[in-house]
């Protein structure tokens, strides 16, 4: 009977395994999308419209997903001042990483990271409308429910505070990091990321930092991309 009961247990977390890369996969299908519009030169608005459209129906699934799995309700019912001061001071810690990883990239040569280079291109040379989806909507409700969702609370239920650090690592290598300053970005960004869920145990406020993180970041992109391409100038 144990033993019925072990197996049993093996095939459901072996079936949250599938199911997990099954929806990184469908993450991505947005993105995809996105680069292969930009190869064929596709007009920037038209492709903003396919890209969004696209990305509402992976937000979609993933939130009804999530939902019934109950690994959030999306309700923010809960959220008091104190939550603020946490989301504060949370993105102040995150971006001290990223300032000490850029620093350690100067000493090293290195302008950027390689994931960071990749956004650049991607957010220079598509849809602005693109960009948001994929940087502020996609990116943060996606991965928060992959890595700090559904590997500490179902792959590895009973187990969460390993789960919780699994998640951790896998956020960082899906960034790919490729040398140290990379590392301590998204290594660091995924620490505070996985600790506010743990301590919280509310996925909504690691998905609101992660949004938070994110939205600047396009904010300072759109700002540069828009001035960029109104008075003509080549970035």
């Amino acid at each position: 009977m144990k033993e019925k009961s072990v197996w049993k247990e093996i095939v459901n977390r072996g079936k949250w395994v599938i199911i997990f890369l099954v929806a990184l996969l469908f993450s991505q299908l947005p993105l995809a999308l996105s680069y292969y519009l930009t190869s064929r030169r596709f007009p920037l608005l038209q492709s903003g419209l396919l890209v969004s459209a696209l990305s509402l129906l992976v937000l979609l699934v993933f939130i009804i997903g999530a939902r019934k799995s109950q690994l959030t309700s999306f309700s923010l019912s809960f959220f008091k001042t104190k939550d603020l001061a946490r989301l504060t001071l949370s993105y102040l810690v995150i971006l001290s990483f990223n300032i000490l990883g850029v620093l350690l990239l100067r000493l090293m040569n290195e302008t950027t990271t390689s994931n960071q280079s990749n956004i650049n291109d991607l957010v220079q040379n598509s849809s602005l409308i693109s960009s948001f989806f994929l940087l502020v909507l996609i990116a943060p409700i996606c991965e928060e429910i992959l890595c700090r969702g559904m590997i500490p609370k179902k792959i590895f239920r009973g187990k969460e505070k390993l789960g919780y650090i699994v998640g951790a690592v896998v956020f960082a290598l899906l960034h790919l990091p490729t040398n140290l300053p990379s590392l301590l970005i998204y290594g660091g960004m995924s620490s505070v990321l996985t600790w506010t869920v743990y301590k919280t145990q509310r996925l909504e406020m690691s998905i609101l930092l992660h949004m938070i993180v994110n939205g600047v970041v396009f904010c300072l992109f759109a700002l540069v991309i828009i001035v960029s391409r109104t008075l003509g100038v080549p970035l």
